[in-house]
């Protein structure tokens, strides 16, 4: 069993093997979890926040920023601001 340890790999003793795969599994693990969350993310943000349809808008160097607040473009970001706003007037909620 090869572990990628500080100073790059290694075959640990035997004594220390079962140390090191509850290592790699408990860290294999937490790598799925995080590919599971951000799958989640991804799927949550598919579709244009203001409910046009239209895929969302991400940044072009980064894949996980959304541009417009999760809307497709700056007009559809616009028109869920004005609606929000509305609402927010409507209910009497204070705007900050």
């Amino acid at each position: 069993m090869k572990i990628n340890g500080r100073y790059g790999p290694f075959t640990p003793k035997p004594e220390q093997a079962p140390y090191y795969r509850k290592r790699q599994r408990r860290q294999e693990a937490a790598r799925r979890e995080q590919v599971a969350q951000r799958a989640a993310w991804l799927d949550k943000h598919r579709s244009c926040a203001n409910g046009c349809g239209q895929p969302v808008a991400f940044y072009d160097t980064i894949h996980y920023a959304l541009r417009y607040s999760g809307c497709c473009s700056p007009e559809c970001e616009a028109e869920m601001e004005q609606r929000d706003r509305a609402s927010r007037e409507d209910s009497g909620t204070p705007i900050e």
